[in-house]
């Protein structure tokens, strides 16, 4: 799959960073914009989001292949990796599978582990599809008006602008989501799923970044963190929660 991105910096080592769910590339421009010093920034949109084509499959394998397929295609030899949540678990996913090609990893707010589908974590995610869902901008007159509509089902102002930046107005002059709400939803659980829990561990320096206000990352899972990346350490970032690049970005 030919994924979309933007580049910022050119020299030093490739970094490449993965969004999260519902997110894209762009979410990530401001720290790309203070690493491209030191970094070739690569701010890749994963499949179903952002600019990149939709499909209907969207596991970790899918997003892995995906991010292979990317490195292979620029000729990136070994990278860094900077993923948040949905991204992070694709980062360790390819980092299993490939383990050669990966230099550093950075997670961001999420364990390689599965999230009950009765958590509250996945119960906000059950919440912003139906919130997808609910409000139609294709039948809205203009942008404020699908920002009205969407107020009144996701009522946290910093989610809900972070929700709306998948707004993008058609050719015909019309708005419509870019996220491709089909697929999210059917693979919602896979994407809430661990990822495997393989006998051979990965080698790559890992940095679990935790948000002190969120529950992503929690005790029960750092055995499993470090069975998988026994070359990691998790360093918790105050005053943060799950989007704590938004939040705490220094």
């Amino acid at each position: 799959m030919k994924l979309f991105y933007r580049k910022r910096g050119e020299t030093g080592t490739p970094l490449i960073i993965l969004h999260g769910l519902y997110g894209s590339g762009d979410n990530w421009m401001s720290i790309a914009n203070e690493l491209k010093e030191h970094f070739q920034v690569y701010l890749v949109d994963q499949r179903n989001h952002g600019r990149s084509p939709h499909a209907d499959d969207m596991s970790y394998d899918d997003l892995a292949d995906d991010l292979n397929e990317f490195i292979e295609k620029h000729g990136l030899g070994n990278v860094n990796i900077i993923g948040h949540s949905m991204g992070g678990k694709a980062a360790m996913r390819f980092a299993q599978k490939h383990p050669g090609k990966v230099s550093k990893l950075v997670i961001v707010d999420v364990s390689p582990g599965t999230y009950d589908m009765a958590s509250p974590n996945t119960e906000t995610h059950k919440k912003i599809i139906h919130a997808l869902r609910s409000v139609d901008p294709s039948k809205a007159v203009n942008r404020k008006e699908v920002e009205r509509q969407f107020a009144k089902q996701i009522e946290e102002m910093q989610l809900r602008m972070f929700l709306l930046k998948n707004i993008e107005r058609t050719e015909d002059d019309t708005y419509r989501w870019r996220l491709n709400i089909d697929s999210i939803e059917k693979n919602i659980t896979s994407i809430m799923n661990s990822i495997p829990d393989l006998d051979t561990p990965v080698p790559a320096p890992t940095l679990f970044l935790k948000g002190e206000q969120s529950s992503y990352i929690t005790g029960k899972d750092l055995p499993l963190i470090k069975k998988l990346f026994p070359n990691s350490r998790v360093v918790t970032i105050p005053n943060a929660g799950h989007w704590l690049h938004a939040r705490q970005p220094k």
